[in-house]
Order: structure tokens, then C-alpha cells, then sequence
């Protein structure tokens, strides 16, 4: 027998739900600005000298293309430091409506619409050096885009006009940053908010659930993109910390296995000291995981300068 709740219960639970909707709107941690949908598609945070690599960046869930990628002291990596490191590389960075809740509106994009969408505006920006080397770095929800996004490209035929093909013969390396090859922890708990947020706001679970543990859909990615992977270098960052999520609860949200693709050999594994959301954000050049991260672009980008001297 199903207990109706108490009065008391029910206004407990009530103000609960709009707490945590404040809370999930205003963000985990530190300082939020309201995002814009003039915010999304690609903007340039350094043009680069003569540049010789593009460094293309993409985040993840309820994600910005800036603040995604800013530390608590507004140091935004991949313009204040990186272009320094590597001067000659133009370094952009993609948005898109990855919102689970909005008092405005979702999307009701899946995650192949938001690939078709990233390939299209990438060739176009593109247009004038197709085949200019590409690295890419994906933070989660970025990372899976990203892989279905790299298919379309290699399954693009040479003769159509939209030169996909060129994005996927030109990209030299892949760094993930916490992407839930295999789901993430937490997805029921999210979907359960966002059913009890539905209530007064614009929720999308859609994405979501393509992120449980065990996905058919991320399955079915991982599949198509093995054939790709054959030529690329590929880094998988896991995070070492737990990320604070609700009660003073932590979780880690994308455990090592679940961040690493099993079987590929090639590739290289490396933690980072920090949970799933810091992973991307260092707060100076001295910062241990910026140091980790910019080694391997700059060993990356010699290898690809070699390439563009070869040819």
C-alpha cells in the first residue's frame, strides 16, 4: 500500500526540489553567467602566427565553449596560457545547447544532430585549409559527440561537396577528458531531477539517457568509431577526484573505466588531479594538469609541423 506523504513531507520535499533547481541554474560551483544562443558554434580564442594546427576544443554536459574551460580566477586556459606554449596553433572552441534544464527552453537535439551540426560549421571554418592538422580536446559529453561526429567525417564520400572527409584525414590526436565511453554514474539519479524539475521548468533527458551505463547508443558509437581510431593518437584523461554533487554527497562521475575504450592499445591513460568538472580548468601555467596536458600538445604539434614540412 502506497502512503500518502504527510503535509510536512510534502513541503520538505517541495522546497528540496526548487533548491536544488536554484542551485542546478546558478551551477555547482563558483561564478556562473547566463548563457546565450549566441554563445554556441566556434570562437576563435587565438588566431595563432602562421598557423600550422588547428586546436579545436568541445565541452560536455550543460556545458559553455568559454566557462567550461575557466578557473575560479577567470583564467580561461586555452586563451590566456596555451596560445603562449603554442604560438603558431589557432585554438577555437565549439558551443552548443547541451542544457538539461532551462526556466527558457531545451533542446531536443539528440547527440547525432549535435555531430551533424559540429562537422557542418568545422568544414565550413575550415574552408580555406581543409587540410590543415586538427587536435581536439573533449571534456564528457564532448568527447561522445565528438566520436559520432569523427564517423560521419570517415563515412563522408571524396566526391560531395561538404569535404567531411577532409576534417577526418587531418585529425592528428583526440585528448578526452572524462568521456563516459561506457555511460557515466549518477545518469538515474539525473534523469529522476530532471522528471521532478518538469514540473516548472524545460528539462531534457533525452541525452541522458543515452548516458547510462551500458547505452545501446554509446555501443553502437564506439562500434562505428573503432575503424577511425586506427589513425589517431589518442589520450584518455581520468579524473582522480570525486565531484561534489547533492547532500555533500560526492561521486566519481566518470571512473577511470568508464573513461578509458578497452582494447586500444595505442592509446595513452593519465589522471588527473582533479574531479569531473576542475579537469578542464587550471588557474595558472604552473598548474600541475595544465603542465600534463600541454606536453602532450606540444609533442603532438611537433609531430604535426614534421607533417606539414613533409608535404
Amino acid at each position: 500500500m502506497i502512503h500518502p506523504l504527510s503535509y510536512e513531507s510534502a513541503v520538505t520535499l517541495i522546497s528540496l526540489s526548487i533548491g536544488l533547481a536554484i542551485l542546478f541554474k546558478l551551477g555547482s560551483r563558483g561564478k556562473s553567467k547566463p548563457k546565450r544562443r549566441k554563445d554556441h558554434g566556434f570562437i576563435k580564442l587565438s588566431a595563432g602566427q602562421d598557423p600550422t594546427i588547428d586546436i579545436i576544443a568541445i565541452h560536455g554536459l550543460d556545458g559553455h565553449r568559454e566557462q567550461s574551460w575557466t578557473a575560479e580566477n577567470e583564467k580561461l586556459w586555452l586563451k590566456d596560457f596555451l596560445p603562449n606554449d603554442l604560438p603558431n596553433a589557432r585554438i577555437l572552441s565549439y558551443g552548443y545547447d547541451a542544457d538539461t534544464r532551462s526556466f527558457i527552453q531545451t533542446s531536443s537535439k539528440t547527440i547525432s544532430h549535435h555531430a551533424e551540426d559540429f562537422v557542418e560549421r568545422l568544414s565550413q571554418l575550415r574552408r580555406m585549409h581543409p587540410r590543415r592538422p586538427i587536435i581536439f580536446l573533449a571534456h564528457s559529453l564532448g568527447g561522445i559527440i565528438l566520436k559520432r561526429a569523427l564517423v560521419l567525417c570517415h563515412s563522408d564520400n571524396f566526391e560531395t561537396d561538404r569535404k567531411l572527409r577532409d576534417i577526418s584525414t587531418s585529425t592528428l590526436a583526440v585528448l578526452f577528458f572524462g568521456t563516459p565511453h561506457s555511460g557515466a554514474n549518477g545518469i538515474q539519479l539525473a534523469e529522476w531531477m530532471g522528471r521532478l524539475f518538469s514540473m516548472y521548468m524545460y528539462t531534457n533527458t533525452r541525452i541522458l539517457s543515452d548516458l547510462n551505463r551500458d547505452s545501446p547508443k554509446l555501443e553502437d558509437i564506439q562500434r562505428h568509431y573503432q575503424s577511425v581510431t586506427m589513425q589517431l593518437s589518442t589520450i584518455f584523461f581520468y579524473e582522480e577526484y570525486e565531484t561534489p554533487i547533492l547532500g555533500g554527497r560526492t561521486k566519481l562521475i566518470v571512473p577511470r573505466h568508464l573513461a578509458v575504450i578497452p582494447g586500444d592499445n595505442k592509446a595513452r591513460v593519465a589522471s588527473m588531479h582533479a574531479d569531473h568538472c576542475e579537469m578542464v580548468k587550471y588557474t595558472s601555467a604552473d598548474d600541475e594538469n595544465y603542465c600534463k596536458v600541454v606536453d602532450y600538445l606540444v609533442e603532438l604539434s611537433e609531430r604535426a609541423k614534421a607533417k606539414v614540412d613533409e608535404n
